[in-house]
C-alpha cells in the first residue's frame, strides 16, 4: 500500500540547540560596542571661557585649612595665618568661627582645603569629615597653576 499524500510524515526530533538566534544577538551587541566605545574617552580637550567671577562676599575671606604631607594641619583665618592645629582643636575654631558668622548675619563660613599633592586620599577624606562635623558646608580645593606643556 502506498502512503497517502495527505498524510504526515514523522520525522525524528532534533536535540541540538539552535544557536543562530545567539550569534545574531551577539553581533548587534559587538556592533553597540564597536559604535559606542570611541565616544568613551576621557580628557577631551576643550576651550572653556576666561570670565571674572565673585563667587564669595568681598568682606568674608575663607578659611584656608592646609594639610603637609607629614599629616600636620594648620589653619588661616583673619589674623591668624598658618597656625599649628589639632583636630580637635580644628572643629571647636571652625564651629565658633561658623556661630560667630551666623550672629553676625554673615554668609555661611567658606573653607579652602590646601594639601600637599603627595597626600593619602585617606588624610584628606578624614579631615574633610573633620569639617563637616564642625557644620561646614561650603568645602572647596585649592590647586595650583598648572604647568604649562611643552611644544612639539
Amino acid at each position: 500500500m502506498r502512503p497517502s499524500p495527505y498524510q504526515r510524515q514523522k520525522k525524528p526530533l532534533n536535540a541540538d540547540m539552535n544557536v543562530v538566534p545567539y550569534i545574531d544577538v551577539m553581533l548587534v551587541l559587538l556592533v553597540i560596542f564597536m559604535v559606542t566605545t570611541p565616544m568613551l574617552t576621557t580628557g577631551v580637550d576643550v576651550d572653556l571661557p576666561r570670565e571674572q567671577t565673585n563667587s564669595m562676599a568681598q568682606n568674608q575671606l575663607p578659611v584656608i585649612v592646609s594639610l603637609t604631607s607629614s599629616g600636620e594641619i594648620f589653619i588661616s583665618y583673619e589674623n591668624n595665618i598658618d597656625m599649628p592645629i589639632s583636630e580637635p582643636e580644628l572643629i571647636d575654631t571652625l564651629s565658633n568661627l561658623q556661630a560667630q558668622g551666623s550672629m553676625n548675619g554673615q554668609q555661611p563660613l567658606q573653607v579652602m582645603i590646601n594639601a600637599d599633592q603627595n597626600n593619602q586620599y585617606g588624610a584628606i577624606m578624614s579631615l574633610m569629615a573633620n569639617l563637616q562635623q564642625a557644620g561646614i558646608q561650603k568645602v572647596g580645593l585649592l590647586t595650583g597653576a598648572p604647568l604649562p606643556t611643552p611644544q612639539l
